[in-house]
């Protein structure tokens, strides 16, 4: 089974921006199979809300987020987020990623904000930049 993964919204957003760097070939990737994306509808529509609303900034239309999206759904892990978690960072805006992570024991969340997530951690869940995790995929781990 491929490494499952949680990816924040930053580094899905700049796989958007540009076709180098880390984050567009972990959605490379993806792509050919080599991970497994896990998401809920919650992490969905802020990946949506954020992609349309800086669209005219990456040159991409409405159509062509709504086409990356459905492609991502067509292969994600969907979890549904149980509404009794205890909320444990300090930006409520990350707490949905952890809770998804920890509920459907997801072993890694790739982020830019390593910080904000680092609580993570003490779950057993690895948090790691797009340049960590991308030299993972690599190395076949």
């Amino acid at each position: 089974m491929p490494t499952r993964a949680i990816i924040d919204t930053n580094v899905f957003l700049s796989s958007l921006w540009s076709t180098r760097g880390a984050a567009f070939e972990i959605f490379a990737q993806l792509r050919q199979g080599r991970w497994q994306i896990v998401f809920s509808n919650h992490l969905l529509y802020e990946y949506e809300e954020v992609a349309k609303r800086t669209a005219p900034e990456t040159g991409l239309s409405l159509q062509d987020i709504d086409d990356v999206l459905d492609a991502l759904c067509a292969i994600a892990e969907c979890r549904q987020l149980e509404p009794d978690w205890i909320p444990r960072l300090s930006d409520p805006d990350d707490e949905p990623i952890l809770q998804m992570a920890v509920e459907a024991k997801v072993p890694t969340i790739v982020t830019r904000n390593v910080g904000h997530l680092k609580p993570a951690e003490s779950f057993g869940i690895e948090v790691l930049t797009p340049a960590q995790f991308l030299a993972k995929l690599r190395a076949g781990i």
